[in-house]
């Protein structure tokens, strides 16, 4: 594949269009789905890292991911942010999803902490098109730093609410409101941070909601 596409979303997060290399259609997928990359390290040494895709699978000709720079990491998304550039050549496995958004007409909780959404942008997409209730919540801690936030809150106004953590006037995700509100046929889907995904999990399982409705996926 070739990076066909670069975009600075907040000071630390990036979104990288992917493109066949020889211009050809690419496999279809599910929101939720993620690709493995190779990364060159500075050692010379290549790893490889899985990222969401973000978009709904709507566009066979490319796929979109977006970047996290954590510099007291593992190194990879820092090599990723310093070596890609417009015309870098990969090679990538098909994608993979692990966290497949339910394809009936039961509405749906979409819980998103900081770069958690990513697959949860591609499910709000994927939700709307097909005319599926749905309710998103995204906590960060400041608006310049959550990625997609403008593009989710032009799209999506009536079905989002946003919440900062380190802002003017920090707003806190109320987890037992949000899921005691939730219809009894709701599926609920959260990616973030291990803390956020816990306390979804261990809220759920104190208001009676069954595991099987609770999909989760972390980064790790």
């Amino acid at each position: 594949m070739t990076i066909s596409g670069i975009r600075q979303l907040t000071p630390r997060i990036r979104a990288y269009e992917l493109r066949h290399a020889n211009g050809e259609s690419l496999p279809t997928y599910r929101a939720g789905a993620h690709i493995r990359v190779p990364i060159g390290l500075a050692d010379g040494s290549v790893t490889s890292r899985t990222y969401s895709l973000t978009d709904a699978s709507d566009d066979p000709d490319c796929y979109h991911i977006a970047v996290l720079r954590v510099d007291d990491g593992e190194g990879g998304s820092s090599a990723l942010h310093d070596g890609w550039e417009i015309g870098t050549r990969i090679n990538v496995e098909a994608p993979e999803n692990y966290f497949p958004l339910h394809d009936d007409d039961r509405p749906a909780l979409l819980i998103a902490g900081g770069i958690g959404i990513t697959p949860i942008k591609a499910m709000a997409e994927t939700l709307a098109a097909r005319g599926t209730p749905f309710q998103l919540h995204y906590t960060g801690r400041a608006p310049q730093e959550m990625a997609f936030i403008k593009d989710l809150q032009r799209w999506f106004s009536e079905r989002c609410r946003f919440y900062f953590s380190q802002a003017q006037n920090p707003t806190r995700l109320d987890i037992p409101d949000i899921l005691r509100n939730a219809t009894a046929d709701t599926v609920i889907y959260v990616c973030g941070p291990t803390r956020l995904i816990d306390s979804v999990r261990q809220t759920a399982r104190r208001l009676g909601i069954a595991d099987e409705r609770v999909q989760f996926e972390s980064f790790s």
